[in-house]
């Protein structure tokens, strides 16, 4: 009696993914970190503003310090004198540098490329308007403004105006705890020497890595081997996190247990995806107690594994974390030679980019040339790429 193919009936990349986002609530914990460590963060709540900014009225030009009606009509040239007690008044100056005080009395700033020195003071040949090269108080942000509002995800720059602020640390979302269970018999740890039918464990460390990059706080659980016992051990540690990702044991064969133990501790949604490689990649959840913790179960094969994390466990983090949706850069390249499909998913691939043209790599291949390694993915509809032929590309790493 011929055997039953599992993954004869795929679910699509789009429906997977939404299952697995419909599994993820965005978090709630926040925690207060200096600024700087705030990086990259998300604001959990306005962050008001506590004082003016600029708190004071800022000449943004070396130069001089004036009233502006007494530049009125100077084209051909004025002299003023220099001020007296360090207060402007009638047909006076100050001298002033960029990001300093306006002087009081002050209305406007004149670049000192625009007076000469004149006997008794210096001659003034351009007329400026109240408040030129001046940067008010308060023009920027106004004390009880909204600096940074919830949900912005910090950059430098941001960073850069709560410091000027005179805030030293910011109230954001904790990173989703993410563990990640390697799973299978054939694993030994990295650092010793495999024998036959062993390979050192890789998929944790790439994952804890894609983890840690895309803004999770990830944990790697010791390998475990291919017993339901063990494995729902680690399963259960993982109920103590907002995600869980285990990798291996998810295909057919004797020892590919993962579906049969989530589906004992919780519920598996999807078993199978048309995407290649990873076609048998799953999703679902584990329960404890009150707690439904979602579970993204990755096959052992490391190029499935790779192509599972970045297609459906980055997303999944992204919504944890209330971080906003990433935009990778795509851009077109000319195929260097064919790309092939895969009948009934969609055929994942790594490329080399030199002057505009791809060449495709083995996608766990290493990088033997520097350069821009991208990705671009072939239609479950389309039978293959050509050379020559035109396709677009993902800057996904």
């Amino acid at each position: 009696m011929p055997g039953i193919n599992k993954f004869a009936k795929l679910t699509s990349v789009e429906s997977a993914l939404q299952a697995l986002l419909n599994l993820c609530s965005p978090i709630g914990r926040t925690v207060k970190v200096d600024l700087e460590y705030a990086d990259g963060r998300v604001v959990s709540r306005d962050v008001i503003a506590p004082r003016d900014n600029p708190h004071y009225d800022v000449c943004q030009v070396d130069g001089y310090a004036v009233r502006a009606c007494d530049t009125a009509g100077c084209q051909g040239g004025r002299v003023l004198r220099p001020a007296a007690g360090g207060q402007v008044g009638h047909g006076t100056y100050v001298q002033v540098h960029t990001g300093g005080a306006l002087p009081e009395g002050a209305d406007a700033a004149v670049r000192m490329e625009d007076t000469d020195p004149a006997e008794g003071g210096r001659l003034f040949y351009n007329e400026v308007k109240a408040g030129e090269n001046v940067l008010a108080r308060g023009s920027i942000l106004r004390k009880g403004d909204v600096a940074c509002a919830a949900g912005i995800q910090l950059k430098p720059t941001d960073i850069a105006l709560l410091a000027k602020l005179g805030l030293t640390g910011v109230e954001v979302f904790e990173r989703p705890r993410v563990l990640i269970v390697p799973t299978g018999d054939e694993l030994v740890e990295r650092g010793k020497e495999p024998g036959p039918g062993t390979v050192n464990e890789s998929n944790g460390i790439m994952c804890f890595l894609f983890i840690k990059r895309y803004g999770g706080k990830p944990a790697l659980y010791d390998i475990v081997r291919d017993d339901p016992s063990r494995i729902a051990e680690a399963l259960k540690m993982g109920s103590r996190y907002d995600l869980i990702v285990t990798t291996g044991g998810t295909s057919v064969g004797v020892r590919d247990r993962m579906e049969e133990v989530v589906s004992r501790m919780g519920k598996v949604l999807v078993h199978g995806v048309a995407l290649k490689p990873g076609r048998p990649m799953g999703i679902g959840y584990v329960e404890s107690g009150d707690r439904r913790t979602p579970i993204v179960f990755l096959p052992g094969l490391t190029e499935a594994c790779a192509s599972t994390m970045l297609t459906f466990v980055v997303p999944a983090i992204r919504k944890l974390g209330h971080y906003p949706p990433l935009h990778p850069r795509r851009e077109k390249a000319r195929l260097t030679r064919g790309l092939p499909g895969f009948p009934g998913a969609n055929a994942f691939h790594k490329l080399y980019i030199e002057g505009g043209m791809a060449t495709p790599v083995p996608l766990m291949g290493g990088a033997p040339r520097p350069g821009d390694y991208v990705y671009a993915i072939v239609p479950e509809s389309i039978e293959k790429y050509e050379e020559g032929e035109e396709v677009e590309t993902v800057y996904l790493e």
